[in-house]
């Protein structure tokens, strides 16, 4: 009697961990590994660029930069084939706060959008006469 349920109940393990493993797999989306500046990064000098890594190549369909001030201009254009990395120039950019909001997509087909923020503030040493 004893065999019989541990044979069930290693059944019942084995369905749990194929149910799991399953469910893990379908949440495992692309994400942005890093980025250059970083998110929540107070950086000196305003970057002439935005660079975005990846987790495995996707089409970056979307970046907008978005600041207190003007709209800010780059040169992004979505993107025909999957890579991995992408160096998107962006003048202009002066003191104060942005927020760099994107979406891509991965080889599943799902779109992924994510944002995050980043500081220009020069600090004041390098202002002074």
């Amino acid at each position: 009697m004893q065999s019989i349920n541990s044979f069930f109940l290693v059944q019942k393990l084995l369905a749990t961990l194929v149910l799991l493993l399953a469910t893990s797999s379908a949440f495992a989306h692309t994400g942005l590994k890093e980025s250059t500046p970083a998110a929540d990064a107070n950086v000196q000098a305003a970057p002439a660029k935005i660079d975005l890594v990846f987790t495995a190549p996707v089409r970056l369909v979307k970046l907008e930069v978005a600041g207190s001030g003007p709209a800010v201009e780059t040169e992004f254009k979505p993107s025909a084939e999957a890579v991995a990395s992408y160096s998107i120039p962006a003048a202009g950019l002066v003191a104060g706060s942005y927020t760099v909001n994107w979406a891509a997509i991965g080889a599943d087909g799902h779109t992924v959008s994510d944002s995050f923020s980043f500081v220009v503030a020069p600090s004041s040493a390098s202002s002074a006469p």
